[in-house]
């Protein structure tokens, strides 16, 4: 909770593991300093960049340079510091898009997302969250809490600490689907992953440990994994959908990890 955000090697045989093993990554020159600490951050998938973004409206982007260098029970990295962005509410969702181009932050008690193009000195342009209510444009009734792109990008999911999830047309403010069903305030976390196709949406909910799993064509829910069917006994805190294979992974206050075989793609 200092504003720091900790980098951590994994391979084959660190440590002496006999699988895949870890070890603490010692940043020179200092490291991921906030003012406040870190509520969400970003990897891109097209270059080995770090987006960060902290609970004072700061935005971080750092460059990792080279690869680590062994110093035995630890490994160094050097970073580069890119650009310093700032909103003016804590961030609590980012996630990159088009490849890593851009870059898509939420902040909390703002009607907008922010989208920074990185090919051109992250220009910002804002797009309203609730432009389909004519005359409530600027009116705040939900924060995102997880934004999570399409296999596909055309499309960005975003999570709300209310009990409804949204498509958002990539690049506008169009809604595309409201997801309903599942329950969430200002106190849960809210999550989401697609599947492979882009077909499903899955997310948790704060009334029990399941994983609600939505049709998008329907805007319904068509499947609940549960504490019955194998699932979770405490509340689901992360998961992740795979872009390249049929699975999600889900993280658990039961101290589990599961990796799911999506049978609905």
């Amino acid at each position: 909770m200092d504003g720091s955000v900790r980098l951590v090697e994994f391979g084959t045989g660190l440590n002496g593991a006999s699988g895949i093993g870890a070890r603490p990554l010692i940043c020179a020159a200092g490291g991921i300093k906030h003012g406040k600490y870190v509520k969400c951050l970003a990897w891109s998938p097209s270059a080995p960049l770090l987006a960060t973004g902290s609970a004072d409206g700061a935005v971080q982007l750092t460059k990792v340079l080279g690869q680590p260098e062994d110093r035995g029970n630890t490994s160094e990295i050097r970073l580069e510091n890119v650009r310093t962005m700032h909103l003016p509410g804590a961030i609590e969702a980012m996630c990159f898009l088009d490849n890593g181009n851009t870059l898509v932050c939420y902040a909390r008690e703002t009607p907008y997302l922010s989208y920074f193009d990185l090919t051109d000195e992250c220009k910002q342009t804002k797009y309203n969250v609730n432009e389909a209510v004519k005359g409530f444009e600027d009116h705040v009734s939900f924060a995102i809490m997880h934004l999570v792109p399409s296999p596909n990008e055309k499309h960005l999911a975003a999570a709300t600490d209310t009990h409804r999830n949204i498509i958002f047309k990539a690049g506008s403010s169009k809604q595309v689907r409201n997801l309903y069903g599942h329950k969430n305030d200002g106190f849960s976390q809210p999550k989401i992953a697609w599947s492979q196709t882009g077909q499903y949406l899955f997310g948790n909910t704060q009334e029990d440990s399941s994983i609600c799993v939505w049709d998008i064509a329907s805007s319904s829910i068509v499947k609940r994994i549960d504490r019955s069917t194998g699932g979770h006994s405490g509340q689901i805190r992360d998961m992740f959908g795979s872009p390249t294979s049929d699975t999600i992974v889900t993280a658990s206050y039961d101290k589990t990890v599961k990796v799911w075989l999506c049978t609905m793609c």
